[in-house]
């Protein structure tokens, strides 16, 4: 009785372990990517049938509702240009030329991947491609400027809609900190 008291405990332990490790893994694996520009990183295989099993189940738990690269290219970032984590307690100025798209976007997460609530609703910014990319974030934002949490780690996600070819080969904003 004891013996198999034991092999269901051992079981029971290496699945949970098993499966925390997976969790783990999948939350932190979007710094697995494969294109990086600054502290920006996508893959080009979100939202297509290119895709790994791995691609797909990190897309599913983070929630990116990710269209085919010829549609939309996402890109994420959870430092700011010198490397340093983004901190919602800090302003941050993302800026960069225009980027080869029909319309961007950049929003900010908490680290449970979801909108930041704030009493504002200040959740992204956006523009045509024609037009430089700006957008500020901070824990008491402006008029037009993203929201963050002060105390709490952020991460930003950058939308081009519409992409050219051209993009991944491109300039991205940079994240500069302001002020802390």
């Amino acid at each position: 009785m004891r013996l198999a008291l034991r092999i269901v405990f051992a079981l029971v332990l290496g699945i949970a372990i098993g499966l925390g490790a997976t969790w783990l893994s999948l939350r932190a694996g979007i710094s697995a990517f494969e294109e990086r520009s600054g502290p920006w990183i996508t893959s080009r295989d979100f939202g297509s049938a290119e895709a790994g099993a791995r691609a797909r189940a990190i897309v599913a738990v983070r929630g990116l509702m990710a269209l085919p690269a010829r549609e939309a290219i996402y890109f994420n970032a959870a430092t700011d240009s010198e490397g340093r984590a983004l901190d919602g307690g800090c302003r941050y100025r993302i800026a960069g030329p225009p980027l080869s798209a029909r319309w961007w976007s950049v929003t900010a997460y908490g680290t449970d991947s979801h909108l930041i609530p704030n009493a504002r609703h200040a959740y992204s910014s956006g523009d045509d491609g024609a037009e430089a990319v700006l957008a500020l974030t901070g824990p008491e934002p402006g008029l037009g400027e993203i929201a963050t949490r002060a105390g709490e780690p952020f991460e930003l996600t950058l939308r081009a809609y519409g992409p050219g070819p051209d993009l991944l080969d491109g300039e991205l904003p940079e994240i500069e900190r302001l002020s802390c």
